[in-house]
């Protein structure tokens, strides 16, 4: 049904007419469908009032029962589940092989401490035939699987299988992964280890602003008009900021790519393949992907019970546009935004599509720096000018958090043409680009910046922030920021909101050590920076699996969303590990061993 927001009082703040609202019950279970039915219509009749001869509520809705399950089992889930046994005996398999080797090769080597004789073969890793035949070898684990003579034939292929079996059972052992996991190790000076820090914090900062925005699609917030007033708040621009969150992984995405790149290339004197690396990177990306795709489509359905079970089980996209995803093409096709399988992955279109043109910049930066700055000039022009141009033609709004006072603003031609478009996305990546270029031209050389420079540096940083962060208030308080305010804010505030990190990431790396550098730089990040990839895929779908668990209507506070926060970020955080040691980190083991090093 719809509710007439002027009438209501909400249009000073809602830009739109009719809040579109959807209502749902438990009834008893003695209550069949047609009597539910038949009640909620009795409701809905009533519900026609009307006030100075104008309908407050406008009823064009249709009942509709939740069955159990929410949706039919189907080959898909057979499958998926299927998989999930596959990789559970594989990580059990591994695990046991190696606790059951490290023991052997501990009682192994206690044998040794203590034995006399000739030893010495043993130690050097060479074959010696004893006087009843018994062979001593390497002492390492693989030499137990070996054999002790040439053998040929049918025992040889056997034996080369079960070989390869022990090593992908080994790739996925669960206590190996989750030492990988949690491995801290030490710091060496050419690190950058505020980017730990900044990735984890931008990944909290993605999951506070979805939980807040995926509940205004759930259609059932109680007490709207208190949700539209929180975003009068100050520090709420934070949350309704959190888009540039997103941006903030570009940033850290180009910084890396083209610093590490450009050292790689220098080790190599100038040679790479290519090639290689685009491959390397589909490979680490797209296992994980199809992991979180299939939990999407064939698992998470089965995990929803409530009113709003039967809509939020729906994935109407996913059967026509899954290949997309394969493919990362999703920012452009489907071209309407949210209609992607799994539509969060908007991220992974743009990200890939940033790496593949990479080569082209950091080439040129390493032969001809002047080339390489003059790309990454022409193309930050160019998207501050497109994003400039589409704001004024089409008439957009500066940001996406316009969503929160229109939503059919992010899902129509903003969302497609401004949102996940790659040529509107891109500067933050440049800047990191151009930043990972500093820091490789400076990554040998031993100087700190001095209070002076700090202080101007974090004056000038600072106000930059603030004002792509706050700059909007205005318009969630009446004032309109006007058309010149928007095309300059959606020209600039991409580049600004990355040129503060980037000096962020310069203070922690040259400036005297502070408490910000101090923060960021916590070993603490560590391992919690490993799991950002699966907790980005997976989060949506936690938020999703408690929305569709509710029993009642959505009641919106700033404590009752700090509790939500904390259990989203605790829960999908876990959901991140199990996915991690599952998935991501035994098929990275697998390509060290089946594909050539780069």
């Amino acid at each position: 049904m719809d509710v007439n927001a002027k009438k209501l009082h909400l249009d000073g703040l809602l830009k739109l007419e009719k809040i579109p609202i959807e209502w749902g019950i438990c009834p008893p279970r003695d209550c069949s469908t047609e009597e539910v039915v038949g009640k909620i219509q009795e409701l809905l009749d009533f519900l026609h009032l009307s006030y100075g001869g104008i309908n407050l509520v406008n009823v064009s809705a249709a009942a509709t029962c939740v069955e159990k399950p929410v949706v039919p089992y189907d080959g898909g889930f057979i499958i998926t589940m299927l998989i999930c046994a596959v990789l559970g005996l594989l990580m059990t398999a591994g695990t046991i092989i190696d606790v059951i080797e490290t023991n052997l090769k501990k009682e192994h080597d206690g044998a040794l401490s203590v034995q006399s004789g000739d030893i010495a073969p043993l130690m050097a890793g060479q074959p010696k035939e004893g006087a009843n035949g018994e062979v001593n070898g390497d002492v390492r684990p693989e030499a137990y699987y070996q054999l002790a003579q040439v053998e040929t034939g049918w025992r040889r292929v056997v034996k080369k299988f079960l070989s390869g079996v022990r090593l992908i059972c080994l790739d996925f052992a669960f206590n190996r992964n989750l030492a990988k996991l949690m491995k801290i190790g030490t710091t060496h000076k050419r690190n950058i280890d505020c980017l730990n820090g900044i990735r984890v914090l931008s990944m909290f900062w993605v999951i506070l602003g979805h939980v807040y925005f995926f509940p205004t699609t759930y259609k059932a917030i109680m007490n709207y008009p208190d949700a539209l007033g929180l975003t009068k708040n100050f520090l709420f621009q934070i949350v309704l900021n959190g888009f540039f969150s997103v941006d903030s992984f570009f940033f850290l995405s180009g910084l890396l790519v083209c610093y590490l790149t450009l050292v790689r290339l220098e080790s190599k004197n100038g040679q790479l393949p290519w090639a290689w690396l685009i491959v390397h990177r589909y490979l680490r990306l797209t296992p994980v992907l199809i992991a979180a795709m299939l939990i999407w489509m064939y698992i998470a359905p089965y995990t929803l019970w409530g009113p709003k079970a039967g809509v939020l089980a729906q994935r109407p996209f996913c059967p026509t546009y899954w290949w997309t995803n394969l493919l990362y093409i999703q920012n452009f096709y489907p071209y309407k935004f949210g209609h992607a399988c799994i539509a969060w992955t908007w991220y992974l279109a743009n990200d890939m599509q940033f790496f593949i043109i990479s080569p082209f910049i950091i080439y040129a930066l390493y032969r001809i720096p002047f080339l390489g700055l003059g790309l990454i000039g022409a193309l930050l022009a160019t998207s501050m000018a497109v994003a400039g141009a589409l704001t004024a033609v089409h008439d957009f709004p500066a940001s996406a958090t316009s969503a929160i006072l229109d939503p059919t603003q992010i899902a129509g031609d903003f969302g497609s043409m401004m949102y996940q478009a790659p040529h509107i996305r891109i500067p933050p990546y440049l800047i990191g680009m151009l930043l990972g270029y500093v820091m490789y031209r400076f990554k040998d050389r031993n100087f700190t910046l001095n209070r002076v420079q700090l202080a101007v540096g974090w004056f000038l940083a600072t106000g930059i922030g603030m004002s792509t962060l706050f700059g909007l208030m205005r318009n969630f308080r009446g004032h309109e920021t006007g058309e010149a305010g928007n095309i300059v804010y959606a020209m600039l505030s991409r580049t600004a909101w990355a040129s503060f990190l980037a000096w962020v990431v310069v203070a922690c790396r040259f400036g005297t050590p502070g408490w910000v550098s101090n923060f960021l730089c916590w070993r603490f990040w560590i391992p919690l920076s490993r799991l950002t990839y699966t907790a980005y895929l997976l989060h949506p779908i936690v938020i999703n699996t408690f929305l569709g668990n509710l029993a009642t209507s959505y009641f919106v506070s700033n404590v009752l969303q700090v509790f939500y926060f904390f259990g989203a970020l605790v829960v999908s955080y876990l959901c991140a590990i199990v996915l991690s040691l599952a998935v991501e980190f035994p098929l990275a083991n697998l390509e060290k061993h089946l594909l050539p090093s780069m």
